[in-house]
């Protein structure tokens, strides 16, 4: 059975513009609630730009990039990572001012936990019982991936509404906790959408190759830098159609839909992070300007899995 889920955009005023100067402390007893995220969200920040000629925000170690949006306002998007501690988290947040003066302020966001469903299934020995060579692998996988996750580029490549990477259903929708073999294993950091071998696979917005590489769980992967921290992910792929380093545009075509990697059969993951927060990938493209392709992704869930 199909869950309609109903996505709105949180846009959150940072509250020391609540008629105070930036830098200022808010009045006592102004009671400014925290803005709500859930895990696996994201949530747009806008902070009036006038006076201001820099702006740049910090949560915990993760740098929360902010643009002018043209239209007098700076704005940058927060994810919670899918498995983000419930409670309060602080944006701090450092502006310059055209006099060369520099002022701070902060705003609270509250984690909200979200209710994922689960699933079970089963996958060959080959994947299951690993070898201490096999572990090794997987450890340089994870290195690699990691590495790359550091190093975006500082300017926001994307612009506009993201795309989805291939028109189709959802197999199995972000964050189910999934039981394989019948152990509890990491939550799906993705989604899995249903594609036949061979499909094409597009870009969701510009961006940069930043990893091409066959890798033992997510098979042929490509990663695109659209920048600022955000990132997009391209797993199980047959085949690539562009090369490391390439710049991008928006519905290019990046590769093939493939079954490489562990799986049960063809279809194409499909996973985003943003500032190092593992988020829905649908959150980009109900969230950043494009409700028109708002789908379900709550999907019955009887085709591939990652």
């Amino acid at each position: 059975m199909k869950l309609a889920r109903i996505l709105g955009i949180a846009i959150a005023l940072l509250p020391f513009f609540d008629g105070y100067s930036f830098g200022r402390p808010a009045a006592k007893g102004s009671g400014t609630r925290p803005t709500e995220i859930f895990q696996g969200d994201i949530v747009e920040l806008k902070i009036p730009g006038i006076g201001l000629t820099t702006l740049e925000g910090r949560m915990g170690k993760a740098m929360i990039p902010f643009f002018s949006s043209g239209s007098g306002h700076y704005t940058a998007f927060v994810g919670a990572d899918l498995e983000a501690k419930p409670g309060l988290a602080t944006v701090m947040v450092k502006g310059t001012t055209t006099t060369g003066i520099q002022r701070d302020s902060q705003m609270t966001l509250l984690i909200k936990p979200k209710s994922f469903k689960k699933e079970s299934f089963s996958v060959g020995a080959e994947f299951d019982q690993l070898s201490p060579e096999v572990l090794e692998r997987i450890r340089k996988d994870q290195d690699e991936f990691s590495r790359v996750f550091r190093t975006s580029a500082p300017d926001r490549l994307w612009e506009g509404p993201f795309l989805l990477p291939i028109s189709s259903e959802v197999s199995s929708p972000f964050g189910y906790r999934r039981i394989i073999n019948g152990a509890p294993r990491a939550p799906h950091t993705g989604v899995d959408l249903r594609a036949a071998l061979g499909s094409e696979v597009v870009a969701a917005n510009h961006g940069r190759v930043v990893l091409l590489g066959d890798f033992f769980f997510s098979g042929h992967s490509l990663v695109l830098d659209h920048g600022a921290g955000l990132y997009t992910m391209y797993f199980h792929l047959s085949e690539f159609k562009v090369e490391m380093g390439d710049a991008v545009r928006k519905g290019d075509v990046i590769g093939l839909s493939g079954m490489t990697g562990r799986v049960t059969g063809p279809h194409l993951h499909w996973g985003a992070r943003i500032n190092g927060a593992r988020i829905d990938p649908f959150e980009l493209v109900n969230k950043l300007g494009n409700s028109q392709r708002r789908l379900d992704n709550d999907a019955t869930v009887n085709g591939a899995k990652r």
